[in-house]
C-alpha cells in the first residue's frame, strides 16, 4: 500500500501596497506612516507585499491625476493573477472619485481579488460590511467635493478682489503670503520688463529665450527657456497690472512691470508677427515677409538659391506649384535691400512732402479718433439697450425663443462694434506722424540694428509690401509705404 503524501501548505496572499498623498503639507499623513500601516496590517493577516505603488502630490478627485494610471496598474495586477490583494490605509487613498472607486472595486472584485483598507478593518463577506465600505467611499467623494467647493469660492473671491485664482509663481514676481499678492521681484521683474521693450523693437520670441537661457535666467519651475514657455508669459499680460480669468484679461491689484503703452505696442508687434509666417520672426534676411510677387501677389521666401548659393528671394508659389500657376522667379536680396535703403533716404530728405504727409496723418488721426468715438457711444447704447431687453423681461416675460433671438441679435451687433471699434485703434496706432523723421532717425541708428530691429522698425512705420516682377536685365520693384492706400498696386 503506498504511502498518501503530505499536503503542500498554500502559499500566503500576495498582496500589493498602495500608498497615495494629495499634497505634501504640513499635518499630512506621511507616506512612511502609510507604509508602515500597510506593512503591519499585512504582517497581522499572514499577507507577503510583493510590490508596492506610491504617489505623492497626486489628486484621488480631479478627472485628471498622474494616480490614475498607477491605481489602474495595481488593478491589472489583480487581473492578472500577480496580487490577491491591494492594501491601502484608508479607503480614501484608493479614490475620492465616485466612477474611479466603483470602477477599480468592481475590477479588483470580479478578477476575485479584494480591497482592504490597514485602519478600516471591516467584513466585506457580509452586506453590513459592503454597506459600511461603500459608505466609507460616499464619505471619501463628499469630503473630496466639499474641499473642493470651499477651494472654488476662494479662488471667485480671490478673483473678485483683482489677484488671480491662486499664488502660483508668476516670472518676474514674488508672493507676499501675507498681503496675498504678488509683488514685483527685484531681480527678475526688470528682466521680464526688459524682454518686452527687446521684442517690441524686433528681436524674435525664439532669440529672447536663447539670451535668458545663456545669461542663466531661468523660468519659475527652474527650467530652461522656450520660446512656448517665454510666449506663454508675454502673452499672459501678467506684468501689465492684468491677470486672465477663462481668456479674458482683467484688471489686476498688483503692481505692473511695463506701462500701458508698452503693453499695447507688445500686443500689435504680437499681431504683426502672428500674421506673417512663423520662420520671418527668426529670419536673418531683412525683409522677410514684406516681399511679395509681382504676378501673382504670392509671398516671396529668402534663402541662397542657385548655383552660387547667393541670397536671394524666390516665388513660393512658382517654384512649389510650378508656371501654370505662377512663373514666378528670383530677386537678389541686396538689389532689394538697396533699394530699400535708397528709399528710406528720399524719404528722409523730402522733408516739405513728408510734412504734408504729416498733416494728412495728422488729418486722418483725428478722423479715426473721432470715429473711435462714434463706436464707444454706439457700444455703449447697445450695452444699454441688451440691459433694457434684459429688465423688461424681467418684469414682463416674452416667450423664450422671443428673447433668446433678441438678446442674440444685440450681441452680434455688440461684437460687430467693438470689432470695428479694436480696428480703429489700430488704425490710430499705426498712422506715421511725421515719415521723415523716423525715416532720419532709423538711418542714424542702421549699422547699429540688429537685422530683426531693422526689420521690425520698416515693417512698423515705413513698408506695407514690396512687389516684386522678376526678369532680366533687371528686375522691377515697387514698394508700398504704410501710409499709402491698398490699391497703390491694383
Amino acid at each position: 500500500m503506498s504511502r498518501a503524501l503530505r499536503a503542500l501548505p498554500e502559499r500566503p496572499p500576495r498582496a500589493l501596497g498602495a500608498i497615495r498623498v494629495s499634497k505634501e503639507r504640513d499635518g499630512m499623513v506621511s507616506p512612511d506612516v502609510q507604509r508602515v500601516a500597510i506593512a503591519d496590517y499585512a504582517a497581522s493577516r499572514g499577507y507577503e507585499i510583493t510590490g508596492w505603488i506610491e504617489g505623492l502630490d497626486e489628486s484621488g478627485s480631479r478627472a485628471k491625476s498622474a494616480w490614475w494610471p498607477r491605481l489602474d496598474q495595481a488593478v491589472a495586477s489583480v487581473e492578472a493573477g500577480e496580487h490577491d490583494v491591494i492594501v491601502v490605509w484608508k479607503f480614501s487613498r484608493t479614490a475620492r472619485h465616485r466612477l474611479r472607486w466603483a470602477v477599480a472595486l468592481d475590477r479588483v472584485e470580479e478578477a476575485g481579488g479584494r480591497l482592504e483598507s490597514a485602519t478600516e478593518q471591516i467584513d466585506v463577506s457580509t452586506s453590513a460590511g459592503r454597506f459600511t465600505r461603500g459608505m466609507f467611499g460616499e464619505m471619501a467623494a463628499f469630503e473630496a467635493e466639499r474641499i473642493g467647493e470651499g477651494w472654488r469660492e476662494a479662488h471667485q473671491n480671490r478673483i473678485r478682489s483683482g489677484r488671480p485664482a491662486s499664488g502660483k509663481p508668476k516670472y518676474g514676481y514674488a508672493y507676499d503670503p501675507e498681503r496675498k499678492l504678488h509683488v514685483p521681484d527685484l531681480d527678475t521683474g526688470p528682466v521680464l520688463a526688459d524682454v518686452y521693450r527687446r521684442y517690441v523693437a524686433g528681436e524674435s520670441v525664439y532669440q529672447l529665450a536663447r539670451w535668458l537661457n545663456a545669461h542663466g535666467h531661468r523660468t519659475t519651475n527652474d527650467g530652461l527657456w522656450s520660446d512656448r514657455s517665454l510666449r506663454r508669459v508675454l502673452d499672459s499680460g501678467f506684468a501689465s497690472g492684468r491677470f486672465m480669468v477663462a481668456g479674458e484679461l482683467r484688471d489686476g491689484v498688483h503692481e505692473p512691470l511695463i506701462d500701458d503703452r508698452l503693453w499695447q505696442d507688445y500686443l500689435d508687434a504680437r499681431g504683426r508677427r502672428r500674421a506673417a509666417p512663423s520662420r520671418t520672426e527668426r529670419s536673418q534676411y531683412l525683409l522677410s515677409g514684406l516681399v511679395r510677387c509681382g504676378r501673382c501677389g504670392g509671398s516671396m521666401v529668402a534663402g541662397q538659391f542657385g548655383n552660387a548659393r547667393a541670397p536671394k528671394y524666390r516665388c513660393k508659389a512658382g517654384k512649389e506649384m510650378g508656371p501654370e500657376v505662377c512663373t514666378g522667379g528670383y530677386v537678389m536680396a541686396a538689389l532689394l535691400e538697396r533699394l530699400v535703403l535708397e528709399d528710406l533716404q528720399r524719404v528722409a530728405a523730402r522733408v516739405d512732402e513728408h510734412t504734408n504727409a504729416g498733416k494728412a496723418a495728422a488729418a486722418r488721426r483725428t478722423t479715426v479718433k473721432a470715429d473711435g468715438k462714434r463706436l464707444a457711444r454706439e457700444i455703449a447704447r447697445m450695452q444699454d439697450a441688451m440691459a433694457r431687453l434684459q429688465v423688461q423681461q424681467a418684469k414682463n416675460p416674452t416667450p423664450p425663443m422671443v428673447y433668446q433671438r433678441a438678446q442674440a441679435g444685440l450681441a452680434v451687433e455688440l461684437k460687430q462694434l467693438e470689432a470695428a471699434l479694436e480696428a480703429s485703434d489700430r488704425e490710430l496706432r499705426s498712422v506715421v506722424a511725421n515719415p521723415a523723421r523716423a525715416a532720419a532717425d532709423l538711418l542714424a541708428t542702421w549699422e547699429t540694428r540688429a537685422v530683426e530691429h531693422r526689420r521690425e522698425a520698416l515693417r512698423r512705420w515705413f513698408i506695407a509690401e514690396i512687389r516684386v516682377w522678376s526678369g532680366r536685365p533687371r528686375a522691377e520693384v515697387k514698394i508700398r509705404h504704410v501710409w499709402e492706400p491698398a490699391e497703390t498696386f491694383d
